[in-house]
């Protein structure tokens, strides 16, 4: 935790009301996002016992599976949620040829599921893994089948894994990066109590509202897990009626339970929509565009890999490939955390109280610096170096790659810190945007008495090389793993 987050949750606790810590958005809001509030069964792993979904915050659909109606509760789940997936996938686009990447087809959008917290994101990964394996039937629809259910489910509780992504909203833990309370994390993780620091009625401070929506009877906590004291006062007497009743009494019973799941589900599913409201109503950064664009493109080859019929997302990943999705993730997480400070002065400015950015005076450069060149088919390139001194506290290195507000598009790789009685020199070499020799680009070497601020650049961080299959020791369980008595994962 930062200074400047600390001394919100502070002013917050002070005040009795939360405290901005950023005012632009970093995560893309749909405009049909699909809210998702399930329910688990009391006493049971992964078991829906309600769920209750949809894009239309007046028409919410609920779906109930009473004890022995768990196949038709899942056909029913899977052919509302394809059936909002279907909607993304009748447009798409041409992208042309680039690098190394060849011409392809990509969807136009992507879907959105909106959950109220990490417990939520948490259980539909398991209930997507419980779902993904089971079979087909061969006179079904694949694409509307339960197992098609659990790998969609699967996807979107992977793709969550990777704070740069939208295509899994977890609406807490998105709020918590905008506002500071002063509670604990711990009660930061309940919607409502959340909600009531941020809007609290009128009238009534953040603090003393919070703790009107600790009362389970007025704001059911958000699941998936269900509140002991509606266990109790409900959902025991209905499940023993509903055990001994036949006919027309049962149908009576299986009311009642979808009357008590709906009282139970309404006040948070209102709550996801003011909050989801009010985070579209933030200015999202800039860059939030081209990280939508690629929740598209994992949209798309998800969809495609389904319909060319691919196997199930394994139970367990390779060596290779468990390390290529930590280094992805870490990539992910540090480029979006230089991309929010480059385009939001409250995240900017938090990174200088951890020494990740810091503000200096540039007092020193040499536009015209040259490297000659090294061999016969190379050209002299134009590499300008200037001096920044500052007195914030900096944790960088040597070669570490910086940009700046001012102009992010230009790069400059440190070269060399020193330490004076009276802060910290940095001399910093520019690699972009330098022109050439004979015509320079003068716009991306700061003047002397400049005041720039700098933190680390979104391209930093390059991503690691990693072995083949064939290449990874049986130790890793690798190819010849089998051969040395272990096991290969699935």
């Amino acid at each position: 935790m930062s200074l400047l987050t600390t001394l919100q949750q502070l002013r917050a606790a002070e005040t009795q009301y939360a405290q901005p810590l950023s005012r632009l958005r970093y995560l893309h809001i749909a405009d049909r996002p699909l809210v998702f509030l399930p329910l688990n069964r009391p006493g049971e792993t992964a078991r829906p016992l309600a769920v209750m979904t949809g894009s239309d915050p007046h028409h919410p659909h609920l779906f109930l599976a009473p004890p022995g109606g768990d196949d038709l509760f899942l056909a029913a789940l899977a052919d509302h949620l394809h059936t909002y997936i279907r909607g993304f996938q009748k447009d798409w686009r041409i992208q042309p040829a680039k690098d190394d990447r060849p011409e392809r087809r990509e969807y136009l959008d992507a879907p959105q599921l909106v959950v109220t917290g990490t417990a939520s994101v948490d259980y539909l990964k398991i209930l997507g893994r419980r779902l993904r394996y089971r079979p087909i039937p061969d006179d079904t629809d694949p694409a509307a089948s339960v197992a098609h259910l659990g790998r969609w489910l699967t996807f979107f509780a992977e793709r969550a894994e990777y704070s740069a992504s939208s295509l899994l909203l977890n609406l807490t833990r998105l709020l918590s990066t905008h506002w500071a309370t002063g509670q604990s994390a711990l009660e930061d993780a309940r919607l409502a109590s959340l909600m009531a620091w941020i809007f609290p009625p009128a009238g009534q401070t953040g603090l003393e509202a919070a703790l009107d929506a600790e009362d389970p009877l007025v704001h059911p906590p958000d699941g998936p897990t269900i509140d002991p004291s509606f266990e109790s006062a409900r959902l025991t007497s209905l499940f023993a009626s509903l055990k001994a009743a036949r006919g027309a009494r049962r149908h009576q019973h299986v009311e009642r339970l979808r009357q008590a799941a709906d009282d139970y589900l309404t006040p948070t599913w209102k709550l996801a929509w003011q909050a989801l409201s009010t985070l579209r109503g933030m200015s999202p950064i800039p860059s939030t565009i081209a990280r939508w664009n690629t929740d598209i493109r994992q949209f798309t080859h998800h969809s495609d890999r389904l319909d060319a019929g691919a196997p199930p997302q394994p139970k367990q990943d390779n060596a290779v490939a468990a390390a290529i999705g930590l280094a992805e993730l870490e990539h992910a997480a540090a480029a979006l955390d230089s991309h929010r400070a480059l385009e939001d002065s409250f995240v900017m400015a938090e990174r200088r109280t951890t020494g990740e950015a810091f503000s200096g005076l540039v007092t020193h450069t040499e536009p015209d610096r040259i490297i000659e060149a090294q061999g016969p088919r190379q050209r002299a390139k134009l590499r300008p170096r200037f001096t920044v001194h500052t007195t914030d506290p900096v944790r960088l290195e040597v070669n570490r790659r910086l940009a700046g507000p001012r102009d992010p598009a230009v790069h400059m790789n440190v070269c060399d810190i020193t330490y004076t009685p009276d802060g910290i020199d940095i001399v910093l070499e520019v690699i972009t945007r330098t022109g050439t020799v004979a015509q320079p680009n003068r716009r991306s070497v700061p003047a002397v008495g400049t005041t720039l601020l700098l933190t680390t650049a979104p391209e930093h961080f390059p991503r690691p090389q990693f072995p083949a299959w064939d290449q990874i020791p049986w130790t890793h369980a690798g190819p010849h793993a089998k051969a040395a008595g272990q096991e290969q994962p699935a």
